[in-house]
């Protein structure tokens, strides 16, 4: 039963990397068009306010699942992908994860800058 549990949180956890990544697209994308329709004073501050939890939701289960996820990791990842020679698919994956996510959180701050604090 814990392995069915860790491989769901392993799975949520890369979901909210995903989301992470996908809110600051949809931020930059918004913030992109309200400057071009001269709207953005009046509309950005209130829409990424509530943009900027759903960016803070999601970081806060990637560290929190990351933590759980790191704890098991050997037992549930590595070593079987060592059994399966996907050693180089799972370094990968996660130098990818790694790099959105850290893109994601700079990003966040810009825009707390250019928007306002997010709450």
């Amino acid at each position: 039963m814990t392995g069915i549990a860790i491989m769901i949180l392993n799975y949520f956890h890369d979901l909210a990397v995903a989301m992470l990544a996908a809110n600051i697209l949809v931020i930059y994308f918004l913030g992109r068009y309200l400057d071009r329709t001269g709207i953005r004073d009046q509309a950005m501050p209130e829409v990424f306010s509530r943009l900027a939890r759903i960016t803070y939701g999601a970081l806060a289960f990637v560290i929190v699942a990351g933590a759980v996820r790191a704890w098991f990791f050997m037992d549930y990842e590595w070593n079987p992908a060592v059994g399966q020679g996907q050693v180089a698919a799972l370094i990968v994956k996660h130098v990818a994860l790694v790099t959105v996510t850290i893109f994601g959180i700079a990003a966040h701050l810009r825009y707390v800058r250019k928007y306002g604090s997010g709450s």
